[in-house]
């Protein structure tokens, strides 16, 4: 297959993400016209758009993966895709750990935001795994599949670390 051709194909995916995601959204508008008004209007609104940004992001994942299968050849871009992975996995396992370090409240905002980069690794972990996975796959074989391989080691690990964090019982300070 031709460039021009790989690109258009991508092109019109995202062409037919945006349809989905408007026909999710007038399918949502149609749904919630139907019930009483209680001047809620900015909450549909969000609802509306909260759905929309979901069809969107799910029906995008097919051209963006397909982006991926056919950039496979360029190592430059893979070696920093896997880079930038390791780079995201070892930053969130160390705001992870960083409140171990502190005993209490956080004593400066830039430990709050790293208190918050945690909670957001702690929540997200299971969808960067499973990104990390898929790049693995979709990478050429050889040091970046190596490096995201090292990326889901991590993620796995931060994992562990949420294990622990939701289901372990802790002393009362």
């Amino acid at each position: 297959m031709k460039p021009v051709a790989k690109f258009a194909l991508v092109c019109v995916g995202y062409v037919l993400a945006f349809v989905a995601a408007g026909v999710a959204g007038f399918v949502y508008n149609a749904r919630v016209s139907a019930l009483p008004y209680d001047t809620s209007g900015g909450m549909y609104a969000g609802g509306e758009l909260l759905f929309s940004m979901a069809v969107f992001l799910a029906v995008a994942l097919v051209p963006t993966l397909l982006a991926l299968w056919f950039l496979r050849g360029q190592r430059r871009l893979w070696w920093a895709i896997s880079l930038g992975s390791l780079g995201f996995a070892v930053a969130g396992l160390i705001a992870v750990l960083a409140p171990l370090l502190e005993h209490g409240a956080p004593s400066s905002p830039a430990m709050a935001l790293v208190g918050l980069l945690g909670l957001a690794q702690l929540l997200g972990e299971p969808l960067w795994t499973a990104a990390f996975v898929v790049f693995a796959i979709i990478a050429p074989a050889g040091p970046a599949r190596r490096l995201l391989l090292a990326s889901v080691g991590v993620e796995l690990v931060i994992g562990v670390c949420a294990l622990i964090h939701w289901f372990v019982p802790r002393p009362p300070l």
